[in-house]
Protein backbone atom coordinates (compact mmCIF):
# COMPACT_ATOMS: atom_id res chain seq x y z
CA UNK A 1 0.00 0.00 0.00
CA UNK A 2 1.40 3.42 -1.02
CA UNK A 3 1.75 5.85 1.90
CA UNK A 4 0.06 9.24 1.22
CA UNK A 5 2.72 11.82 0.49
CA UNK A 6 3.00 15.49 1.39
CA UNK A 7 1.93 16.55 -2.08
CA UNK A 8 -1.09 14.22 -1.85
CA UNK A 9 -2.23 15.85 1.39
CA UNK A 10 -1.81 19.33 -0.08
CA UNK A 11 -3.96 18.46 -3.07
CA UNK A 12 -6.52 16.63 -0.93
CA UNK A 13 -6.89 19.49 1.56
CA UNK A 14 -7.13 22.08 -1.21
CA UNK A 15 -9.86 20.24 -3.09
CA UNK A 16 -11.65 19.40 0.16
CA UNK A 17 -11.55 23.06 1.23
CA UNK A 18 -12.93 24.20 -2.13
CA UNK A 19 -15.77 21.65 -2.00
CA UNK A 20 -16.60 22.48 1.62
CA UNK A 21 -16.68 26.23 1.02
CA UNK A 22 -18.86 25.73 -2.04
CA UNK A 23 -21.31 23.65 -0.02
CA UNK A 24 -21.40 26.07 2.91
CA UNK A 25 -21.91 29.15 0.72
CA UNK A 26 -24.62 27.39 -1.25
CA UNK A 27 -26.32 26.25 1.95
CA UNK A 28 -26.17 29.79 3.34
CA UNK A 29 -27.76 31.26 0.21
CA UNK A 30 -30.49 28.63 0.19
CA UNK A 31 -31.21 29.32 3.86
CA UNK A 32 -31.48 33.08 3.30
CA UNK A 33 -33.65 32.49 0.25
CA UNK A 34 -35.94 30.21 2.23
CA UNK A 35 -36.29 32.79 5.02
CA UNK A 36 -37.15 35.53 2.53
CA UNK A 37 -39.65 33.31 0.78
CA UNK A 38 -41.76 32.99 4.00
CA UNK A 39 -43.74 29.81 4.59
CA UNK A 40 -46.38 27.92 2.59
CA UNK A 41 -49.33 29.08 4.77
CA UNK A 42 -48.59 32.78 4.29
CA UNK A 43 -47.93 32.17 0.59
CA UNK A 44 -51.39 30.54 0.33
CA UNK A 45 -53.03 33.43 2.27
CA UNK A 46 -51.43 36.04 0.01
CA UNK A 47 -52.44 34.16 -3.13
CA UNK A 48 -56.06 33.72 -1.92
CA UNK A 49 -56.34 37.40 -0.97
CA UNK A 50 -55.02 38.48 -4.34
CA UNK A 51 -57.47 36.21 -6.16
CA UNK A 52 -60.47 37.44 -4.13
CA UNK A 53 -59.58 41.07 -4.86
CA UNK A 54 -59.26 40.57 -8.60
CA UNK A 55 -62.30 38.27 -8.87
CA UNK A 56 -64.91 39.48 -6.31
CA UNK A 57 -63.75 42.92 -5.27
CA UNK A 58 -62.37 44.79 -2.23
CA UNK A 59 -65.18 43.72 0.15
CA UNK A 60 -64.39 40.01 -0.37
CA UNK A 61 -60.72 40.62 0.31
CA UNK A 62 -61.50 42.68 3.43
CA UNK A 63 -63.86 40.00 4.78
CA UNK A 64 -61.13 37.28 4.43
CA UNK A 65 -58.57 39.25 6.44
CA UNK A 66 -61.25 40.28 9.00
CA UNK A 67 -62.60 36.75 9.57
CA UNK A 68 -59.15 35.24 10.16
CA UNK A 69 -57.48 35.71 13.52
CA UNK A 70 -54.66 38.21 13.80
CA UNK A 71 -51.92 35.57 14.14
CA UNK A 72 -53.21 33.92 10.96
CA UNK A 73 -52.96 37.16 9.03
CA UNK A 74 -49.54 38.25 10.26
CA UNK A 75 -47.39 39.59 7.50
CA UNK A 76 -50.33 40.57 5.14
CA UNK A 77 -52.10 43.94 5.09
CA UNK A 78 -54.65 45.57 2.75
CA UNK A 79 -54.42 49.35 2.23
CA UNK A 80 -56.33 51.88 0.18
CA UNK A 81 -54.64 54.14 -2.30
CA UNK A 82 -54.09 56.81 0.40
CA UNK A 83 -52.13 54.35 2.54
CA UNK A 84 -54.83 53.71 5.19
CA UNK A 85 -55.14 50.16 6.54
CA UNK A 86 -58.34 48.45 5.36
CA UNK A 87 -57.86 44.93 6.77
CA UNK A 88 -55.14 42.61 8.11
CA UNK A 89 -52.27 43.93 10.21
CA UNK A 90 -50.20 47.04 9.79
CA UNK A 91 -46.96 46.41 7.90
CA UNK A 92 -44.34 48.84 9.17
CA UNK A 93 -41.63 47.67 6.74
CA UNK A 94 -43.08 46.16 3.60
CA UNK A 95 -40.76 43.64 1.97
CA UNK A 96 -43.16 43.27 -0.91
CA UNK A 97 -46.19 45.25 -2.06
CA UNK A 98 -48.37 45.28 -5.15
CA UNK A 99 -51.01 47.66 -6.43
CA UNK A 100 -54.14 45.75 -7.46
CA UNK A 101 -57.23 46.98 -9.33
CA UNK A 102 -60.14 45.03 -7.80
CA UNK A 103 -63.14 43.58 -9.65
CA UNK A 104 -65.31 46.56 -8.58
CA UNK A 105 -62.74 49.05 -9.96
CA UNK A 106 -61.06 50.15 -6.72
CA UNK A 107 -57.26 50.61 -6.51
CA UNK A 108 -55.74 49.01 -3.38
CA UNK A 109 -52.28 48.08 -2.08
CA UNK A 110 -51.56 44.55 -0.90
CA UNK A 111 -48.48 44.54 1.33
CA UNK A 112 -46.47 41.64 2.79
CA UNK A 113 -43.52 41.36 5.18
CA UNK A 114 -42.08 38.48 3.07
CA UNK A 115 -41.53 37.56 -0.54
CA UNK A 116 -44.57 35.65 -1.71
CA UNK A 117 -43.97 32.24 -3.29
CA UNK A 118 -44.07 31.54 -6.99
CA UNK A 119 -41.33 30.82 -9.56
CA UNK A 120 -41.65 34.13 -11.33
CA UNK A 121 -41.56 36.24 -8.15
CA UNK A 122 -38.59 34.29 -6.78
CA UNK A 123 -36.74 34.93 -10.00
CA UNK A 124 -37.56 38.64 -9.80
CA UNK A 125 -37.30 39.31 -6.09
CA UNK A 126 -35.07 36.66 -4.45
CA UNK A 127 -31.85 34.73 -5.04
CA UNK A 128 -31.90 32.12 -7.81
CA UNK A 129 -31.44 28.42 -7.08
CA UNK A 130 -28.63 28.54 -9.67
CA UNK A 131 -26.65 31.00 -7.54
CA UNK A 132 -24.89 28.28 -5.45
CA UNK A 133 -23.86 26.54 -8.67
CA UNK A 134 -22.45 29.77 -10.05
CA UNK A 135 -20.60 30.56 -6.82
CA UNK A 136 -19.23 27.02 -6.64
CA UNK A 137 -18.01 27.20 -10.23
CA UNK A 138 -16.20 30.48 -9.64
CA UNK A 139 -14.60 29.30 -6.40
CA UNK A 140 -13.52 25.98 -7.92
CA UNK A 141 -11.98 27.87 -10.85
CA UNK A 142 -10.00 30.09 -8.48
CA UNK A 143 -8.70 27.16 -6.45
CA UNK A 144 -7.89 25.21 -9.61
CA UNK A 145 -5.95 28.17 -11.01
CA UNK A 146 -3.96 28.42 -7.81
CA UNK A 147 -3.22 24.69 -7.76
CA UNK A 148 -2.23 24.73 -11.43
CA UNK A 149 0.21 27.58 -10.80
CA UNK A 150 1.52 25.91 -7.64
CA UNK A 151 2.30 22.69 -9.51
CA UNK A 152 3.36 24.01 -12.90
CA UNK A 153 5.86 26.75 -12.11
CA UNK A 154 8.44 24.45 -10.41
CA UNK A 155 8.08 21.97 -13.26
CA UNK A 156 8.84 24.77 -15.73
CA UNK A 157 12.05 25.54 -13.83
CA UNK A 158 12.86 21.84 -13.70
CA UNK A 159 12.38 21.49 -17.46
CA UNK A 160 14.60 24.47 -18.19
CA UNK A 161 17.29 23.11 -15.87
CA UNK A 162 17.22 19.72 -17.61
CA UNK A 163 17.65 21.49 -20.95
CA UNK A 164 20.69 23.31 -19.58
CA UNK A 165 22.16 20.05 -18.30
CA UNK A 166 21.55 18.44 -21.70
CA UNK A 167 23.58 21.27 -23.26
CA UNK A 168 26.49 20.45 -20.95
CA UNK A 169 25.92 23.07 -18.23
CA UNK A 170 26.39 20.65 -15.34
CA UNK A 171 26.65 23.44 -12.76
CA UNK A 172 22.90 24.11 -13.13
CA UNK A 173 20.95 23.64 -9.87
CA UNK A 174 17.16 23.49 -9.45
CA UNK A 175 16.57 23.36 -5.69
CA UNK A 176 17.51 27.04 -5.01
CA UNK A 177 14.64 28.01 -7.35
CA UNK A 178 12.08 26.10 -5.23
CA UNK A 179 12.13 28.53 -2.32
CA UNK A 180 10.66 27.15 0.93
CA UNK A 181 8.61 24.34 -0.64
CA UNK A 182 8.66 20.96 1.11
CA UNK A 183 7.15 18.26 -1.09
CA UNK A 184 8.01 15.60 -3.67
CA UNK A 185 8.76 18.21 -6.34
CA UNK A 186 11.58 19.53 -4.15
CA UNK A 187 12.79 15.96 -3.67
CA UNK A 188 12.76 15.55 -7.45
CA UNK A 189 14.77 18.76 -7.85
CA UNK A 190 17.34 17.44 -5.35
CA UNK A 191 17.61 14.22 -7.37
CA UNK A 192 18.09 16.25 -10.55
CA UNK A 193 20.82 18.33 -8.89
CA UNK A 194 22.46 15.11 -7.71
CA UNK A 195 22.25 13.72 -11.24
CA UNK A 196 23.88 16.89 -12.65
CA UNK A 197 26.73 16.59 -10.15
CA UNK A 198 27.20 12.91 -10.98
CA UNK A 199 27.18 13.63 -14.71
CA UNK A 200 29.83 16.28 -14.18
CA UNK A 201 31.99 13.81 -12.25
CA UNK A 202 31.51 11.13 -14.92
CA UNK A 203 32.40 13.48 -17.78
CA UNK A 204 35.48 14.71 -15.93
CA UNK A 205 36.43 11.10 -15.14
CA UNK A 206 36.06 10.15 -18.80
CA UNK A 207 38.25 13.02 -19.89
CA UNK A 208 40.83 12.12 -17.28
CA UNK A 209 40.65 8.45 -18.27
CA UNK A 210 41.25 9.27 -21.94
CA UNK A 211 44.16 11.48 -20.96
CA UNK A 212 45.67 8.75 -18.75
CA UNK A 213 45.19 6.07 -21.41
CA UNK A 214 46.91 8.19 -24.05
CA UNK A 215 49.75 8.88 -21.60
CA UNK A 216 50.15 5.21 -20.62
CA UNK A 217 50.17 4.11 -24.27
CA UNK A 218 52.51 6.87 -25.39
CA UNK A 219 55.32 5.89 -23.00
CA UNK A 220 55.85 2.27 -24.18
CA UNK A 221 55.26 3.24 -27.80
CA UNK A 222 57.94 5.93 -27.51
CA UNK A 223 60.38 3.41 -26.07
CA UNK A 224 59.51 0.90 -28.77
CA UNK A 225 60.10 3.48 -31.49
CA UNK A 226 63.45 4.40 -29.93
CA UNK A 227 64.46 0.71 -29.80
CA UNK A 228 63.40 0.17 -33.42
CA UNK A 229 65.42 3.25 -34.45
CA UNK A 230 68.51 1.86 -32.73
CA UNK A 231 67.96 -1.47 -34.47
CA UNK A 232 67.95 0.28 -37.83
CA UNK A 233 71.23 1.96 -36.96
CA UNK A 234 72.85 -1.11 -35.36
CA UNK A 235 71.09 -4.32 -36.48
CA UNK A 236 73.32 -6.42 -34.26
CA UNK A 237 71.96 -5.07 -30.96
CA UNK A 238 69.68 -7.95 -29.98
CA UNK A 239 68.87 -6.45 -26.57
CA UNK A 240 66.70 -3.94 -28.39
CA UNK A 241 64.48 -6.78 -29.56
CA UNK A 242 63.96 -7.84 -25.95
CA UNK A 243 63.07 -4.22 -25.12
CA UNK A 244 60.50 -4.12 -27.93
CA UNK A 245 59.06 -7.41 -26.72
CA UNK A 246 58.72 -6.13 -23.13
CA UNK A 247 57.01 -2.94 -24.22
CA UNK A 248 54.59 -4.81 -26.50
CA UNK A 249 53.67 -7.12 -23.60
CA UNK A 250 53.16 -4.06 -21.42
CA UNK A 251 50.79 -2.57 -24.00
CA UNK A 252 48.96 -5.90 -24.29
CA UNK A 253 48.52 -6.07 -20.51
CA UNK A 254 47.24 -2.49 -20.42
CA UNK A 255 44.72 -3.17 -23.17
CA UNK A 256 43.52 -6.32 -21.40
CA UNK A 257 42.96 -4.45 -18.12
CA UNK A 258 41.20 -1.61 -19.94
CA UNK A 259 38.87 -4.11 -21.62
CA UNK A 260 38.12 -5.69 -18.23
CA UNK A 261 37.42 -2.29 -16.72
CA UNK A 262 35.14 -1.42 -19.66
CA UNK A 263 33.21 -4.66 -19.18
CA UNK A 264 32.42 -4.03 -15.52
CA UNK A 265 31.60 -0.37 -16.18
CA UNK A 266 29.67 -0.69 -19.42
CA UNK A 267 27.35 -3.72 -19.40
CA UNK A 268 27.77 -5.68 -16.14
CA UNK A 269 24.53 -7.59 -16.84
CA UNK A 270 26.22 -9.26 -19.83
CA UNK A 271 28.77 -10.97 -17.54
CA UNK A 272 27.84 -14.56 -16.81
CA UNK A 273 27.73 -15.80 -13.22
CA UNK A 274 28.11 -19.21 -11.62
CA UNK A 275 28.03 -20.85 -8.23
CA UNK A 276 31.49 -20.43 -6.70
CA UNK A 277 32.87 -21.28 -3.27
CA UNK A 278 34.64 -18.03 -2.47
CA UNK A 279 36.69 -19.59 0.34
CA UNK A 280 38.17 -22.12 -2.09
CA UNK A 281 38.82 -19.27 -4.52
CA UNK A 282 40.67 -17.36 -1.81
CA UNK A 283 42.73 -20.42 -0.91
CA UNK A 284 43.81 -20.85 -4.54
CA UNK A 285 44.79 -17.17 -4.86
CA UNK A 286 46.65 -17.25 -1.54
CA UNK A 287 48.61 -20.29 -2.64
CA UNK A 288 49.69 -18.59 -5.86
CA UNK A 289 50.56 -15.35 -4.00
CA UNK A 290 52.67 -17.35 -1.54
CA UNK A 291 55.11 -18.17 -4.34
CA UNK A 292 55.60 -14.47 -5.18
CA UNK A 293 55.84 -13.60 -1.47
CA UNK A 294 58.53 -16.30 -0.94
CA UNK A 295 60.76 -14.62 -3.54
CA UNK A 296 60.43 -11.33 -1.63
CA UNK A 297 61.06 -13.01 1.71
CA UNK A 298 57.59 -12.65 3.20
CA UNK A 299 54.53 -14.86 3.57
CA UNK A 300 50.75 -14.91 2.99
CA UNK A 301 48.43 -16.38 5.64
CA UNK A 302 44.74 -17.28 5.13
CA UNK A 303 42.35 -17.62 8.06
CA UNK A 304 38.89 -18.92 7.11
CA UNK A 305 36.24 -21.21 8.56
CA UNK A 306 33.42 -22.78 6.56
CA UNK A 307 32.80 -22.39 2.85
CA UNK A 308 30.74 -19.60 1.31
CA UNK A 309 28.97 -20.45 -1.95
CA UNK A 310 27.50 -17.58 -3.97
CA UNK A 311 26.31 -16.86 -7.50
CA UNK A 312 29.08 -14.61 -8.87
CA UNK A 313 31.31 -14.04 -11.85
CA UNK A 314 34.24 -16.26 -10.90
CA UNK A 315 36.64 -14.47 -13.25
CA UNK A 316 35.92 -10.97 -11.90
CA UNK A 317 35.94 -11.98 -8.23
CA UNK A 318 39.21 -13.84 -8.85
CA UNK A 319 40.69 -10.68 -10.39
CA UNK A 320 39.39 -8.65 -7.45
CA UNK A 321 40.95 -10.82 -4.72
CA UNK A 322 44.16 -11.35 -6.71
CA UNK A 323 44.73 -7.64 -7.35
CA UNK A 324 44.26 -6.71 -3.68
CA UNK A 325 46.41 -9.57 -2.34
CA UNK A 326 49.21 -8.99 -4.88
CA UNK A 327 49.22 -5.28 -3.95
CA UNK A 328 49.58 -6.26 -0.30
CA UNK A 329 52.51 -8.58 -1.14
CA UNK A 330 54.16 -5.84 -3.21
CA UNK A 331 54.10 -3.23 -0.43
CA UNK A 332 54.54 -5.33 2.74
CA UNK A 333 57.94 -5.34 4.47
CA UNK A 334 60.33 -8.25 3.85
CA UNK A 335 59.98 -10.84 6.57
CA UNK A 336 56.39 -9.83 7.36
CA UNK A 337 53.13 -11.74 6.83
CA UNK A 338 50.17 -10.61 4.75
CA UNK A 339 47.07 -11.56 6.77
CA UNK A 340 44.00 -12.67 4.74
CA UNK A 341 40.97 -13.26 6.97
CA UNK A 342 37.56 -14.45 5.75
CA UNK A 343 34.56 -14.14 8.11
CA UNK A 344 31.48 -15.93 6.81
CA UNK A 345 27.95 -15.12 7.87
CA UNK A 346 24.49 -16.25 6.88
CA UNK A 347 24.02 -13.45 4.36
CA UNK A 348 27.50 -12.08 3.57
CA UNK A 349 31.23 -12.72 3.41
CA UNK A 350 33.76 -10.22 4.77
CA UNK A 351 37.36 -10.54 3.60
CA UNK A 352 40.11 -8.37 5.11
CA UNK A 353 43.64 -8.21 3.65
CA UNK A 354 46.24 -6.58 5.93
CA UNK A 355 49.86 -5.89 4.99
CA UNK A 356 52.83 -4.51 6.96
CA UNK A 357 53.78 -1.82 4.49
CA UNK A 358 53.99 1.96 4.78
CA UNK A 359 50.24 2.44 4.36
CA UNK A 360 48.54 5.09 2.22
CA UNK A 361 48.12 8.83 2.67
CA UNK A 362 44.77 9.57 4.31
CA UNK A 363 43.66 11.75 1.40
CA UNK A 364 44.19 8.79 -0.99
CA UNK A 365 42.13 6.20 0.90
CA UNK A 366 39.19 6.93 -1.39
CA UNK A 367 40.92 8.01 -4.61
CA UNK A 368 43.18 4.91 -4.65
CA UNK A 369 40.27 3.01 -6.24
CA UNK A 370 40.12 5.38 -9.24
CA UNK A 371 41.59 4.29 -12.60
CA UNK A 372 45.31 5.10 -13.09
CA UNK A 373 45.60 6.27 -9.49
CA UNK A 374 49.09 5.55 -8.18
CA UNK A 375 51.29 6.89 -5.42
CA UNK A 376 54.17 9.28 -5.99
CA UNK A 377 56.72 6.45 -5.88
CA UNK A 378 54.65 3.96 -7.90
CA UNK A 379 55.10 5.32 -11.42
CA UNK A 380 56.63 2.05 -12.65
CA UNK A 381 54.42 -0.32 -10.64
CA UNK A 382 51.53 -1.40 -12.87
CA UNK A 383 48.98 0.92 -14.41
CA UNK A 384 46.79 1.79 -11.42
CA UNK A 385 43.86 -0.26 -12.78
CA UNK A 386 43.90 -3.23 -10.40
CA UNK A 387 42.04 -1.61 -7.51
CA UNK A 388 39.66 0.15 -9.91
CA UNK A 389 38.72 -3.21 -11.42
CA UNK A 390 38.37 -4.69 -7.92
CA UNK A 391 35.99 -1.91 -6.85
CA UNK A 392 33.79 -2.21 -9.97
CA UNK A 393 33.67 -6.01 -9.62
CA UNK A 394 32.59 -5.79 -5.96
CA UNK A 395 29.99 -3.09 -6.65
CA UNK A 396 28.60 -5.11 -9.57
CA UNK A 397 27.88 -7.95 -7.11
CA UNK A 398 26.20 -5.60 -4.60
CA UNK A 399 29.16 -5.45 -2.22
CA UNK A 400 31.52 -2.82 -0.84
CA UNK A 401 35.28 -2.32 -0.70
CA UNK A 402 37.15 0.11 1.56
CA UNK A 403 40.63 0.75 2.90
CA UNK A 404 42.05 2.05 6.17
CA UNK A 405 45.48 2.48 7.72
CA UNK A 406 46.46 0.38 10.71
CA UNK A 407 47.67 2.12 13.87
CA UNK A 408 50.75 -0.13 13.99
CA UNK A 409 51.53 0.46 10.31
CA UNK A 410 50.26 -1.14 7.15
CA UNK A 411 47.04 -1.03 5.19
CA UNK A 412 43.85 -3.07 5.51
CA UNK A 413 41.45 -3.53 2.60
CA UNK A 414 38.00 -4.85 3.55
CA UNK A 415 35.76 -6.50 0.93
CA UNK A 416 32.14 -7.35 1.80
CA UNK A 417 30.15 -9.54 -0.61
CA UNK A 418 26.49 -10.57 -0.11
CA UNK A 419 25.31 -14.12 -0.73
CA UNK A 420 23.61 -14.25 -4.14
CA UNK A 421 21.58 -17.06 -5.62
Amino acid sequence: MIKPSRLFWKLFLAFWLATTLTFLVGLLLLTVSHELDGNPQLDALYGTEEKLLTTYGADAGRQLLTVLQQDETRGVGLYDKTGALIAGIAIEVAVYQREIVTADGQSVLLRASFFPGGPQRQADDGPSHFTPIFVGTVMSALFSAYLAYYLVWPLVHLRQAMRDVARGHFETRVKPMMGNRRDEIVDLSEDCDRMARQLKVMVESQQRLLHDISHELRSPLTRMQAAIGLLHQEPGRQEMLARVERESERIDTLIEELLTLARVQGRPESIESECVDLIELLASITEDAQFEAHIKGCAVSLTASQGFVSQVSGELIYRCFENVIRNAVRYTRPGSVVQVRADTGEAQLMVSITDAGPGVETVRLQSMFLPFERGLDDASAGFGLGLAIAQRAVQMHGGTISACNEASGGLTVVIVLPRNG
